[in-house]
């Protein structure tokens, strides 16, 4: 459902309040306003919010997601905002509502929940006029509530390897809303136990146990193809059996590429020291490995260095794997800007899980970039020089959006590795006690304008 808001002076006050208070943080926040009840009986809607310009005309500025609360007085509602996302370039409201058709026209509701029609009709058009808002509506419209678990280490985890599969679905350039539809766990968790896998959340998950489904819907693939991924998953999802039956994975088909997901641990949520992302290109024979660390809100919102004690064990084996991975390379290899395969993500701890496919905030280093940034000044507290990495003194970092759009293009991996090495590394990960998202990508690989087609859904 659409429905539209256009907002008082008091009301756009408090918003642009609302952004910049939060901006820095970069958390998400809501807003409540109250209107007539008969506008608003019933659901959740895409909101479309509209503020008066300098001549006293609205224009939609910002989406955002209304959902009913209680009434505010008798005959009013009060409707809570979340997921709210400015418009980079504002819309006026009456070239939006220009394109309706008369009979659209007449069930236009100018404030407040539309008809379907008439707010299908609404969407479209405001996607055409601004078709950059794609993604922010369809966070929106996949947004349910979400699951709040305060300080509990064992959702941490969990949360953490949320975003580790976000992450490598975004990697390999894959569109994967099923990821927003998940189920709590009915069960409390214990930290003395091993956490559940966020994949065991998702609606059409595998357990390590169940036979590997044959793929569907995958048209004019020939069946030996079929048979090739087939045996491919099952030896890769072997490696991690090897360690653990702690595993749930997920294949994801587009454009003629597979792509395994798997969530793996088993260690308990108060021994284990972090997650890590294992991604493979099969095609192109390029690994990317991602380490997870804190940002720690209690001590200003930053990661000290010298607090973690695993740290000198964790670059000696990202050292290790970059020198190996730099020795099988080959001059004939294709080039990146940055063929090392070690990277380190720094982000905030989750304790709200949403129903959502967006990832949480993070500053991404490549190892040699983190060790620099270690004798870096500007990194130094003025009070007691210890270092310490924050997003208000890094100098520059990538965030989620260009990490993996470097990742997907090929310009962030190796070239020419072997899956033995891959094997090796899922090893080390639970061996350093690491809760593991694995990823392998293989099928096509069309030319980045092709890739760039399909996303638009031009092609």
């Amino acid at each position: 459902m659409v429905a539209i808001i256009k907002c008082r002076d008091y009301e756009d006050e408090y918003l642009q309040f609302l952004e910049k208070l939060h901006q820095s943080r970069r958390h998400e926040w809501e807003w409540s306003f109250s209107r007539r009840r008969d506008l608003w009986s019933k659901g959740r809607h895409l909101l479309l919010i509209a503020s008066m310009d300098t001549y006293g005309r609205f224009e939609i500025t910002r989406v955002g997601k209304a959902v009913r609360r209680r009434g505010a007085k008798d005959q009013e509602q009060q409707v809570r905002v979340t997921h709210v996302r400015p418009l980079r370039r504002p819309l006026p409201l009456d070239e939006l509502l220009a394109g309706l058709t008369a009979a659209q026209r007449r069930h236009l509701v100018e404030e407040g929940q539309q008809t379907k029609g008439t707010g299908e009709a609404i969407r479209a058009l405001l996607l055409e006029l601004r078709p950059e808002l794609r993604e922010a509506v369809k966070l929106i419209e996949g947004a349910i509530d979400s699951w709040d678990f305060g300080t509990s280490r064992a959702a941490q985890e969990v949360a953490l390897q949320r975003d580790a599969t976000l992450g490598v679905t975004r990697m390999a350039g894959i569109q994967a809303p099923q990821l927003a539809e998940w189920d709590p766990p009915a069960e409390e968790l214990y930290d003395d136990t091993v956490p559940p896998l966020f994949l065991d959340m998702v609606d059409g998950s595998h357990r390590l146990q169940e036979p590997t489904p044959r793929p569907a819907a995958l048209g004019d693939r020939p069946a030996l193809e079929d048979h090739l991924v087939t045996h491919d998953t099952r030896a890769m999802l072997g490696w991690l059996s090897e360690e653990t039956n702690h595993v749930a994975w997920r294949e994801f088909h587009e454009h003629g590429r597979t792509l395994l997901v798997a969530n793996a641990n088993r260690t308990a949520a108060e021994r284990l020291l972090g997650c890590d992302i294992i991604f493979y290109n099969v095609s192109r024979h390029s690994l990317v490995l991602v380490q997870y660390k804190k940002l720690d809100a209690e001590r200003g919102g930053f990661y000290y260095p010298k607090g973690d004690r695993n740290l000198a064990k964790e670059l000696v084996r990202m050292r290790s794997l970059d020198r190996y991975a730099e020795m099988q390379a080959w001059p004939g290899d294709e080039q990146r800007l940055d063929p090392s395969p070690s990277w380190i993500k720094l982000c905030h701890p989750r304790s709200v899980l949403p129903h959502t496919t967006e990832m949480i905030h993070g500053m991404y280093f490549s190892r040699r970039q983190f060790e620099s940034l270690r004798d870096d000044a500007r990194l130094k507290s003025e009070k007691t020089g210890a270092v310490r990495f924050g997003y208000k003194n890094v100098p520059g970092y990538l965030d989620n959006t260009l990490f993996a759009r470097l990742v997907e293009t090929g310009q962030i991996g190796t070239a020419g590795t072997s899956t033995d090495l891959v094997r090796q590394q899922v090893i080390r990960s639970f061996r350093g006690q690491r809760n593991l998202v694995f990823a392998a990508l293989s099928g096509e690989e069309p030319p980045q304008a092709k890739r760039n087609a399909q996303r638009r859904g031009t092609q």
